[in-house]
């Protein structure tokens, strides 16, 4: 007993002695310190330009041979290279069982396993077939535009010939050569932007399409560019895509039930706060087991499949309704562009006739056929919004994948 005392006053005299020191105090963080910049008073930003030429500058022009792609090629490239979706369809929890009658439940996870991984492959692959499509008429339109710019400046460039010859010949008056000049100049840019945005659509190309990165030959779209004659039944398209959507079919296998920690995984995926929060208390996981809770937020993650289902649904309905809606509008504006093109064309064999009839119609001829080219040009971009409207309009069907 009296050792005990002791232990106990010898203790009692240590934790006195400890608290007599002091508390450490914590370092002191040095705050930087934030660096002064010169005063400086408000002047004139200007670009200098001194370097640039402002004489018209040379036709760019696109020469040599290309690598010939069509739609269809795009679409199935698209599809076989995308990434993760044979992973998915070849994952080791697709295969059945060795003995399906004796593991019935493990036959049952493989085929839910199949079909969930199988759809959410579907999508992986719907969705980047449609962007390798967008990017395919993209290009198509760039190249389309980028030839109707060059033959624009081959007409300007003939003026200009014309308007210093007459500039030479003593009639300056008739002839503003700087404002041809600007315009060969308005062209150059442009046609430098086209040509930045072609290299940057075949590099994404070839990438989306696992096609050699180091080709020095460019690609060349070749489509008909076809539009359909009739209107889209919109109740019909919607029918089919909530019918064909893979994303949500993979949403219909999880709210059938049965899933198990899939869904959990599939909901996480959509939104981390979807899914069930693991406790971290080790007496809850220790007692799982033993308890109702396992299949509780089983059917939990169940219902919230259903409703994201649901909502999913009527976000498809909208997205197919509203590309319905927008390719009606489009080929009403591709029809009002063709008018055009025609009205110039006419405009300008009605003045070629006057010509051959002795007629001076130089200068209005011009006009006219810039006229055309900016009208072709018009068209084009319509046509080509079409064609990508309706490549949208495929992938929120579903579509794409199974073409």
């Amino acid at each position: 007993m009296a050792n005990f005392i002791a232990i106990r006053v010898v203790c009692c005299a240590i934790l006195a002695l400890a608290g007599c020191h002091a508390p450490v105090a914590p370092p002191i963080h040095q705050v930087p310190v934030a660096p002064q910049l010169p005063v400086t008073p408000r002047t004139v930003i200007e670009p200098d330009v001194s370097d640039v030429p402002t004489e018209s500058p040379p036709p760019l022009t696109h020469l040599g041979e290309y690598r010939r792609l069509t739609a269809t090629e795009c679409r199935r490239y698209a599809i076989a290279g995308t990434p993760f979706a044979d992973d998915l369809d070849r994952h080791p929890e697709n295969d059945s069982p060795p003995h399906p009658r004796l593991m019935k439940k493990a036959t049952k996870t493989a085929e839910t396993s199949r079909l969930v991984r199988g759809h959410a492959a579907d999508e992986l692959r719907n969705r980047a077939a449609g962007e390798a499509l967008e990017e395919f008429f993209k290009l198509a339109e760039s190249e389309g535009q980028f030839d109707l710019l060059t033959a624009t400046g081959m007409e300007l460039r003939t003026q200009l010939e014309a308007a210093e010859k007459a500039a030479k010949a003593g009639f300056a008056d008739r002839a503003d050569m700087p404002a041809i000049r600007r315009k060969l100049l308005d062209i150059e840019a442009n046609q430098a932007k086209l040509e930045a945005g072609i290299g940057a659509l075949n590099a994404s190309l070839r990438a989306r399409l696992g096609l050699a990165a180091n080709d020095p030959l460019s690609l060349w779209p070749t489509d008909p560019f076809k539009m359909k004659p009739d209107d889209v039944d919109v109740a019909q398209a919607v029918a089919t895509g909530l019918h064909y959507r893979p994303d949500l079919n993979v949403l219909r296998v999880l709210a059938d039930g049965g899933a198990g920690e899939m869904t959990n995984a599939v909901l996480t995926g959509l939104n981390p706060l979807l899914g069930k929060m693991k406790s971290d208390n080790p007496l809850t996981l220790l007692l799982a087991p033993f308890t109702r809770e396992p299949e509780r937020q089983q059917a939990a993650a169940t219902a919230r499949a259903a409703s994201t289902l649901a909502a999913r649904d009527r976000l498809a309905e909208a997205e197919i309704r509203a590309a319905a809606v927008s390719l009606r509008g489009h080929r009403a504006a591709v029809a009002a562009r063709s008018l055009d093109v025609r009205s110039v064309e006419s405009r300008i064999a009605d003045l070629q006739k006057r010509q051959r009839a002795g007629v001076n119609v130089t200068a209005d001829l011009v006009v006219a056929k810039l006229d055309l080219f900016k009208a072709k040009g018009d068209l084009l971009a319509s046509v080509i919004e079409w064609h990508v409207t309706e490549v949208k309009l495929r992938q929120a069907m579903g579509l794409l994948v199974r073409e």
